[in-house]
């Protein structure tokens, strides 16, 4: 009978000490951020404290596309918050390992009743335990996984917010040209009508022409201070700077795309991790799943003792069992086998959408770097010759100031429209490589 003893008390520190190494070997906020360093090749803080620039980073020389990514992944307290999902993992993680207590009924004797003890220790999680904890650590990896997707849909979100001030700022620019020949073109146009040379619907169609061109100029100033708020928000330097502080440097042009639309497919579905995440739901499902049919029937060792039996104290083994009658746990196998088709579909939306994500991104950048091609290359060309050809004739007396002020105008919009189509080009490759989950460097010329 001690031998009895003895060995279930050995099974039991058994179970004991393996439950204080379950969460070992599970993701850390370290690892996730050597895993966002490798594929985006910056670092992020393992934990947040007060916002401050990362070593080597200043905004006394203006901010780079690279140095705002860096500051972002440094500073971000909604990044930060979701790092906290990494030791509720871990905790689900321990659960999963805890047995139920053992329970230790003691009743004392009074008069006649005797003394008498029961323990009971639940042997279910035998076989349970390993299926649970394999579940929950496979959960957990799942959530380093996800975590890392996040980092990377930060690095994304800060590359898009540094081109939309990038094309606020030039917008501003253009739009001032444009309102100061505007009214330029509705003063002249005043003169000439007094002049008895132009109509006076005329003249109201310049003065509206160039009051338009005032509002767009207004409303650009107006896009680079939200411009400037969004990148300061995902910056998350809090007050350490102030939004308008934030200034860029020199921006680059697109000059080629990245590779083929097979490769970098193939690319995005070996190197996402949200597409990883979604593999590793499936196979947490689907050891839940096994665990929930494993909880059919649950059985309870049972420890007896009395003080007053017929040789006096007893001891004696005992088994308790509920049989599995009416409830044999049909509502949490259900339950589960919901869990893993729906793991099962999420995974085939996520692979989708990936693959429509490199899709319309490679095909937007190739469309966006032709268009700002033909821009740079033929039709501004164009118009500058116009311009030249325009004021050449007005220094003959061939032609009024009037119609060099409409060429130039007319350069100036499309000059908006080449930059419209960098902006749209420059958008579409942040898109891109964060649809393969990695850089793919094209090649870069500076802006002229």
């Amino acid at each position: 009978m001690r031998a009895v003893v003895l060995a279930g008390v050995c099974v039991l520190a058994l179970f004991l000490a393996g439950c204080a190494t379950t969460s070992a070997g599970i993701a850390t906020p370290a690892d996730v951020a050597d895993r966002i360093e490798k594929q985006a090749g910056y670092r992020t803080r393992e934990v947040l404290t007060e916002p401050s620039l990362p070593s080597g980073v200043s905004l006394d020389d203006g901010l780079t596309e690279d140095e705002a990514v860096a500051i972002a992944l440094w500073n971000n307290p909604g990044f930060q918050e979701s790092v906290a999902d990494l030791g509720i993992a871990r905790a689900e993680l321990v659960q999963a390992g805890l047995l139920r207590n053992p329970v230790f009924t003691l009743l004392l004797p009074w008069g006649p009743k005797q003394l008498e003890a029961t323990a009971k220790f639940p042997f279910e999680a035998i076989w349970q335990r390993p299926q649970r904890v394999a579940a929950a650590r496979v959960a957990a990896d799942a959530v380093a996984e996800r975590l890392v997707a996040t980092g990377l849909n930060l690095v994304a979100n800060s590359r898009l917010a540094v081109v939309d001030l990038m094309s606020a700022e030039a917008h501003v620019q253009l739009a001032a040209d444009t309102a100061q020949l505007g009214r330029r073109i509705a003063e002249l146009s005043r003169s000439r009508f007094q002049a008895g040379d132009i109509s006076e619907l005329e003249v109201n169609t310049f003065d509206t022409e160039a009051s338009q061109a005032a509002e767009v100029a207004r409303r650009a100033t107006v896009q680079v201070v939200l411009a400037q708020n969004g990148l300061h928000q995902i910056l998350g330097l809090g007050d350490l700077v102030r939004p308008e502080v934030v200034k860029l440097t020199e921006g680059r042009a697109l000059s080629s795309s990245c590779n083929e639309i097979t490769a970098l497919e193939r690319d995005a579905l070996a190197s996402r991790p949200d597409l990883r995440a979604a593999e590793l739901e499936i196979e947490a499902a689907g050891r839940r799943l096994g665990w929930e049919r494993s909880r059919i029937f649950s059985f309870l060792g049972v420890l007896d003792a009395n003080s007053q039996g017929k040789e006096g104290f007893e001891l004696g083994p005992g088994l308790e069992t509920d049989f599995g009658l009416f409830d044999r746990n049909q509502a949490g196998v259900i339950r589960a086998g919901a869990d893993l088709d729906r793991a099962r579909a999420r995974y085939q939306t996520t692979r989708q959408q990936i693959l429509r994500d490199v899709q319309d991104a490679y095909g937007q950048l190739a469309s966006a770097i032709a268009s700002a091609q033909v821009w740079r290359e033929n039709i501004r060309p164009m118009l500058e010759r116009q311009v030249e050809q325009t004021e050449r004739a007005y220094r003959d007396g061939e032609l009024s100031f009037l119609a060099v002020l409409d060429a130039l105008r007319r350069l100036n919009t499309g000059r908006t429209s080449e930059l419209d189509a960098d902006v749209v080009a420059r958008q579409a490759l942040v898109r891109l490589e964060h649809s393969i989950g990695r850089r793919c460097s094209p090649q870069l010329e500076t802006t002229p």
